[in-house]
């Protein structure tokens, strides 16, 4: 396929840093529910039509500065590989390691703010589960089925269930626990999820 060129001049990465840096400072002073455009633009010392060039609405640029925080703090944050018979541990391990991430409070804060974002809007809920959740969900249900065509997991086993479970889980982790104890939580949850799919 040929790629079509953009009229204009290139997006400058820079601006793009600075943009998500000012956001990422509102969204973390005045929460998602003070977070505004023209509050960006104005931290950032761009024009809104600036913002607007780079990020159609509010919960894009939040969804991006979501993204770009977490694998600050967790740049192994992608599903692994994982061998034969070892799906369950390469499973545990990113789930320990997400939920070990979403527990830093700045983290923490801007997950929520793209929580809100989704729940604001169902069309904006879609685009964020298309760009930022969907290749996920979809390497957990690939990885997971490959464990149960080696065996091990249980045959018949809802993997599109297990996955989404297992988000829910890490969200129910970051409204109910963190700090010292968010590790053992997280590590007892995987391990009750998984162990419950062993033939």
């Amino acid at each position: 396929m040929t790629e079509v060129r953009r009229r204009g001049r290139p997006r400058s990465t820079g601006t793009d840093e600075v943009i998500l840096d000012a956001a990422q400072e509102v969204l973390l002073r005045d929460g998602y529910a003070g977070l505004s455009m023209e509050k960006v633009a104005a931290q950032a010392g761009v024009g809104k039509p600036t913002v607007y060039r780079r990020w159609p609405s509010k919960a894009a640029l939040v969804g991006d500065v979501t993204r770009r925080a977490f694998l600050a703090v967790a740049p192994g944050g992608d599903i692994p590989a994982a061998a034969p018979q070892h799906v369950a541990e390469a499973i545990s391990t990113w789930f320990c390691r997400t939920a070990d991430a979403a527990a830093d409070p700045d983290h923490a804060a801007l997950i929520l703010a793209l929580t809100a974002a989704a729940a604001e809007s169902p069309m904006d809920a879609e685009s964020l589960y298309l760009h930022h959740t969907r290749d996920q969900h979809i390497a957990l249900a690939d990885l997971m089925r490959t464990a149960v065509s080696s065996g091990e997991f249980r045959a018949g086993t809802d993997v599109d269930a297990v996955v989404d479970a297992l988000f829910g889980s890490l969200l129910y982790l970051l409204l109910t626990c963190r700090g010292e104890t968010a590790p053992k939580r997280a590590a007892g949850l995987v391990r009750v999820l998984l162990d419950g799919l062993r033939p």
